[in-house]
Order: C-alpha cells, then sequence, then structure tokens
C-alpha cells in the first residue's frame, strides 16, 4: 500500500511540474548585419509573461554596435497599455537624465536622427504594439565614440499625473570598441 501512495504522489509531482502557462515569443526583426542591435529587455520578477495591467514597454535598453555615418538600425519598441480604457501615448526623443558609464549624451542634431512609426498611437485596454524606432545616421557627420540617447513614452491623455517610461538606446560608433 505504501509504494502505491508514493508512486501516487510521484505521478502527481511529474504531472504538476509539466503543467503551467505557455511561453509567449515575440518575434523580432532580423538585426542589420552593420550595425549589430542588441535587445535588453526588462525582467519580469514573477514569472515569464509580462504583467497584463501594467503598463510597460520592452525593451528598456538597445546597444547599437559598430555605427557610423550613413548607417541606419531600427528596433521594434513593444508598448503596453494596462489601463481598463483605451489610452493615447506620445513617444518622443529625449535627451538623457544620465548616461551609461563610458557614454555621452548624444549629439544635439541626434534628435533629427531618431524615427518613430507612430508618435502618438492610442493602444486599447491591455494592448500590446510594436512600435518601429529607427536611427538614421546621414553620411556626412560625427558623433563621439560611445553616446546615449533614450526614447521617451507618456500617457498623453493621463491626467495631471504624468509618468514616463524610457528606452535606452547605446550607440557605440565603429572603431570605438
Amino acid at each position: 500500500m505504501k509504494r502505491v501512495i508514493v508512486a501516487l504522489i510521484v505521478v502527481s509531482l511529474a504531472l504538476v511540474g509539466c503543467v503551467g502557462e505557455p511561453t509567449k515569443t515575440v518575434p523580432v526583426s532580423p538585426p542589420i548585419p552593420a550595425p549589430s542591435i542588441k535587445n535588453v529587455p526588462i525582467p519580469t520578477v514573477l514569472s515569464n509573461e509580462p504583467p497584463v495591467d501594467v503598463t510597460w514597454i520592452s525593451p528598456g535598453k538597445v546597444n547599437v554596435s559598430n555605427f557610423y555615418p550613413g548607417a541606419r538600425a531600427e528596433y521594434d519598441l513593444a508598448v503596453h497599455n494596462g489601463n481598463d480604457k483605451a489610452t493615447k501615448f506620445k513617444i518622443t526623443y529625449r535627451v538623457p537624465s544620465h548616461t551609461g558609464a563610458g557614454y555621452e549624451k548624444a549629439p544635439v542634431e541626434a534628435q533629427d536622427w531618431v524615427i518613430i512609426a507612430d508618435e502618438t498611437p492610442v493602444l486599447m485596454p491591455k494592448e500590446t504594439r510594436e512600435i518601429m524606432i529607427a536611427l538614421d545616421m546621414p553620411l556626412e557627420t560625427t558623433a563621439p565614440p560611445k553616446w546615449e540617447f533614450w526614447v521617451s513614452i507618456i500617457q498623453a491623455s493621463q491626467g495631471n499625473i504624468q509618468t514616463e517610461l524610457c528606452s535606452r538606446w547605446l550607440i557605440d560608433m565603429r572603431g570605438s570598441s
């Protein structure tokens, strides 16, 4: 009888380990051969799934290496509306409040190099949408060896309190490593 009970417990534990939420895979565009882009997503704390009832963005950090004048790098920024109502967001280029170690703020003209596919998306409740962000540096220009800018996301229809989320873009120019 003890063997039957032990066998049932072992089988039950094995079944519990096999049951769970499916993992959601978000397709991403293949990286541009040169320069290269590295996605550094915002980690989730309790599960593999991002929260549904919280507004969030991903990735929190994008590393672009081997960048050079005349190059273009693009990456999709996922924006999630955790509100119970449709919400309008404002997505803009932003000068960083601080920079990563070894990086400096982007040159002033870099604001003209950043292209945001949809600057004012309206997301339905609990909707996640990918917005293409591109960095298109003109051929006849210069930049520091390592520089940083941010992409700012603000809930435009939030009222008196404005919450800002930012995706950091760290740019390493060709030959700066």
